[in-house]
């Protein structure tokens, strides 16, 4: 083995354990931001809902923070806790029910494909938990897409505002899986470890959702981003 290579591995594994710690931390906290709605959301069908998906997300953290130890990674459990680094956007209740939705969206739907970029991971653990998360959050999106339908035929005020919760959570969550450029995802990606770029990603996302809008005859911009300096690359948080 070269140094070369050696290098190569060490720099692909921090940043697989950078994400994974990350992913468990954004779950947790998703999980108790849904839990606070499972009472005050707008209709029975959701309170329901949000209690169901809040009750997966902490399931998927807690599974998830295991990961850790198979790329040589302290695997404490601080998300479950209420502790780690979540996006800024979860360090406090989601102030409206658009907000919900938007987080529902980008937030979960942000994670969800990073999740499927690694479901066939040289990393043997994370493949497995990625394919278990993927079967469960089908339900989520299916929540969030009828919702979003429901919220832009609402009219033109809330359209307006949940447009606008969705490009601010975008700013934020379309930053955690990190810029195209990094070192440590390149090297992750040629070593199989996760599937498809940063950039990659943020597309799929982002045509997701345009689309979704544009359906419903409301217009969304989700922009590529090119200023990083407000992102922290320890712990996947953009200061907004």
């Amino acid at each position: 083995m070269t140094a070369h290579t050696t290098t190569d591995e060490t720099a692909a594994r921090a940043c697989m354990a950078s994400l994974v710690r990350s992913l468990a931390e954004n779950k947790a906290a998703l999980g108790r931001r849904y839990a606070e709605w499972a009472v005050s959301a707008p209709t029975l069908e959701s309170a329901v809902a949000a209690a169901a998906m809040a009750q997966d997300e902490l399931g998927h953290a807690r599974a998830t923070y295991p990961v850790l130890k198979a790329l040589g990674a302290e695997s404490a459990e601080d998300g479950l806790e209420g502790g780690g680094h979540p996006l800024a956007l979860l360090d406090d209740e989601l102030a409206d029910w658009a907000a919900f939705i938007a987080a529902n969206l980008v937030v979960d739907g942000v994670l969800t494909t990073f999740v499927s970029a690694c479901v066939d991971s040289a990393v043997a653990q994370l493949a497995q938990r990625a394919r278990k998360i993927l079967q469960e959050e089908g339900s989520h999106r299916v929540h969030g897409e009828a919702w979003a339908r429901r919220l832009c035929r609402a009219g033109n005020d809330q359209r307006e505002a949940f447009v606008g919760r969705l490009q601010d959570t975008w700013a934020e969550a379309g930053r955690w899986v990190g810029p195209s450029d990094d070192a440590g995802f390149r090297a992750a990606l040629n070593a199989g470890m996760v599937k498809h770029d940063p950039a990659f990603q943020r597309e799929q996302v982002r045509d997701w959702l345009v689309g979704l809008l544009a359906a419903e005859g409301a217009m969304l911009t989700l922009e590529e981003f090119d200023d990083w300096g407000r992102w922290d690359a320890a712990t996947r948080r953009w200061s907004p």
